[in-house]
């Protein structure tokens, strides 16, 4: 990778990182932080060292044969008689530690490292550090869960952030505490989205049946995602809730693509009140939408509500520039009464790099996140 200092003007567009996000797949050129689609976060490390052409093994770079097959590689010469120029290493994408792979280490330091015997533990110690390893097994399949179904756990994320810190200073109770809060607000964003679920398709089925379909698939949908809730299987609720959508798609796909529209203009047009941006005619439109969908025309409710997105989008640009210089002073004055502004460091880091990248939505809600914590401090 090159230097700190390159800025990296005029490289050639072929030196440009590639590479396939080792979760979802999508790929992605030039170095980011993490996946712009599914949003895992990525630890650029450098290797110096190329596949084998002949068998795809990792061969160090200064090797001549292969290690595994044994083919011998050969140095071209240029007409000149001097060898080409060898182009520098890439970097290698590899997945950040998931919230998992953190809870994993918190737990081995309280779990398997106890305190110095020079520091006696209490009672209250001792049973903290018998209830960690169970709440790790409970809250960990929730972890997955929520990143397999997209569902916003970044309050949790925080909590075992927290958690990580007391455990390295061996608090053991804060520790606990901390992945509590955390199985509590993962447990409840998973619940919520269930529960949108079945608003959405009940919705849906109200769609099929103006559409003169049989909404019956869908009906069946929501009353398994009902008796799978009733039966403590949040999983098997956000699976059937999955088959009903894809029933749902079948008979009312123009509408829920203009409602997905209208969601996110009215998430937008909500977190852009909170920054007293003037949102009078993008609500006009989005209102306008929700009519047009009423009545049954999808595709202007659609079109509409991509207006009502286009409108804001011109005024929120100077806004969030305004807003992220706040923040870096808030976070400055924080860091200056010796406050520990981790999380806040992160949650701006991410909502600098969805503003670079256009995402208005995801840098709006960022700005919203790091003010929450910030009023926390």
């Amino acid at each position: 990778m090159a230097d700190g200092g390159d800025s990296g003007e005029g490289r050639d567009s072929d030196e440009l990182l590639e590479f396939d996000c080792p979760e979802c797949g999508t790929h992605i050129v030039g170095e980011v932080s993490k996946c712009p689609k599914c949003g895992v976060e990525f630890v650029i490390e450098e290797v110096s060292e190329f596949l084998c052409q002949d068998c795809g093994t990792a061969v160090p770079a200064d090797s001549d044969k292969c290690p595994k097959c044994g083919a011998v590689f050969e140095v071209l010469v240029t007409s000149e008689g001097a060898p080409p120029p060898i182009r520098e290493p890439q970097a290698i994408p590899t997945q950040a530690p998931r919230a998992e792979a953190v809870i994993k280490e918190v737990s081995q330091s309280i779990v398997a490292e106890p305190a110095p015997a020079t520091v006696a533990e209490t009672p209250q110690d001792i049973e903290m550090r018998k209830q960690f390893p169970l709440l790790v097994e409970e809250v960990k399949p929730l972890l997955a869960l929520a990143a397999d179904y997209g569902i916003d756990v970044a309050e949790g994320r925080r909590y075992i952030d927290k958690a990580v810190k007391a455990g390295r200073q061996r608090d053991v109770v804060s520790a606990v505490r901390f992945v509590k809060d955390c199985l509590e607000s993962v447990k409840l964003a998973i619940d919520e989205r269930i529960n949108r679920d079945v608003e959405y398709l009940e919705k849906l089925a109200e769609m099929a049946k103006k559409s003169g379909s049989d909404p019956a698939a869908i009906i069946d949908a929501i009353m398994n995602v009902k008796a799978k809730m009733e039966a403590g299987d949040p999983a098997g609720a956000l699976a059937e809730g999955k088959v009903g959508r894809t029933e749902a798609e079948r008979t009312t796909g123009k509408y829920i693509e203009a409602n997905e529209i209208c969601d996110t203009l009215e998430r937008l047009i909500q977190n852009s009140e909170r920054f007293y941006i003037d949102v009078r005619n993008a609500r006009k439109l989005l209102n306008e939408a929700r009519d047009a969908g009423q009545h049954g025309d999808w595709s202007m409710m659609g079109i509409l509500a991509r207006k009502g997105r286009e409108e804001l989008y011109g005024s929120l640009p100077e806004v969030m520039k305004g807003e992220l210089k706040k923040a870096k002073g808030v976070l400055l004055d924080a860091k200056a009464e010796g406050m520990d502004v981790s999380a806040l460091v992160k949650i701006l880091k991410d909502a600098g790099v969805a503003f670079k990248r256009g995402n208005q939505e995801d840098a709006l809600e960022r700005l919203i996140e790091f003010k929450t914590e910030a009023r926390h401090l």
